[in-house]
């Protein structure tokens, strides 16, 4: 795989895992938020009840944006190229290596990737795909097109037939 596609991997990744977050804050909000007012209604509930499922909800929401907005953040970022995105991987990285085991191994891949050679130039470098593999291009009009007619016929072009493949009927 190129640097070009470990970073879109690990970007798709991060924004899978933010996003994943994002939805358990949808989910778990609601319910500390609807079973504290669910005990708020009952006259019999102890006071301290209410108040402890509210102090658990703003804790969750609290946790929810730690843990998801750095991730979603970093996959945006990483698969916009900005300048930014790679302190934002490890950020998002190092808060995914508390959640095991696929936050885990989102860290451990980011960090190899962010941290070994090939992210350092491509963030560093501004390395793509185009200029890692193919020469870099030059203006027709310095080109010396006579120059590569004559190499052309020169070069011996023969046909040579294909080998055939043996008779294995037994003929």
């Amino acid at each position: 795989m190129t640097s070009q596609d470990h970073n879109k991997v690990i970007g798709i990744m991060h924004l899978i895992y933010g996003g994943f977050n994002a939805l358990m804050m949808i989910i778990f909000v609601p319910f500390f938020l609807m079973v504290s007012g669910i005990i708020a209604s009952d006259p019999n509930a102890p006071p301290g009840v209410t108040a402890i499922f509210g102090f658990f909800s703003v804790f969750m929401l609290v946790l929810a944006f730690i843990f998801g907005l750095p991730p979603i953040l970093a996959g945006y970022a990483m698969l916009r190229r900005k300048s930014w995105a790679r302190v934002a991987g490890i950020v998002s990285a190092c808060l995914c290596a508390m959640s095991f085991p696929f936050g885990t191994a989102l860290c451990v891949y980011s960090l190899w990737f962010l941290f070994g050679q090939e992210g350092e130039r491509f963030y560093k470098g501004g390395e793509t795909a185009q200029n890692r593999y193919a020469p870099p291009l030059r203006d027709a009009n310095t080109f010396d097109w006579e120059a590569q007619r004559a190499s052309d016929t020169r070069r011996q072009r023969e046909y040579v037939p294909p080998p055939q493949p043996p008779d294995w009927r037994g003929q």
